[in-house]
C-alpha cells in the first residue's frame, strides 16, 4: 500500500459519524484502505514485480 495516503484522523471522525466505534471503526478504515490499494493496482498499467 505503499504511495496511498489516507488521512486517518477525518476517516475516524467519519466512521465514528457513520456509527462505528472501537475495532469496528478499525476494521472500516482498513477496509478503506484495501479498497484504495485494490483501485490502485487495478489502475496500474506497468508490469508487475521487479
Amino acid at each position: 500500500m505503499a504511495g496511498l495516503d489516507l488521512d486517518m484522523p477525518a476517516a475516524l471522525t467519519t466512521a465514528r459519524e457513520m456509527g462505528a466505534t472501537g475495532w469496528a471503526a478499525a476494521e472500516l478504515l482498513l477496509a478503506l484502505r484495501m479498497g484504495l490499494a485494490a483501485g490502485s493496482a487495478a489502475r496500474r498499467t506497468d508490469p508487475p514485480g521487479p
